[in-house]
């Protein structure tokens, strides 16, 4: 499901508050949308964990002067 940005106003507000709420139902459109987010989602946190990794590997590394 890809979610659409509105104006931000207070009424957009309230809307958002209201599908927090469970007020306000919205049925995805296509599943595989919902799973193709997750997966870029752990994709990402992966590769932010592994450059991470990598930068504090190198500041070891590193002798000091």
């Amino acid at each position: 499901m890809l979610i659409r940005l509105g104006r931000l106003t207070p009424g957009y507000f309230r809307l958002l508050q209201r599908q927090v709420a469970g007020e306000v139902q919205t049925q995805p459109k296509d599943r595989m949308v919902n799973h193709i987010a997750m997966l870029l989602a752990i994709v990402g946190l992966g590769l932010s964990y592994y450059s991470t990794r990598k930068m504090t590997a190198q500041a070891r590394s590193i002798p000091a002067p």
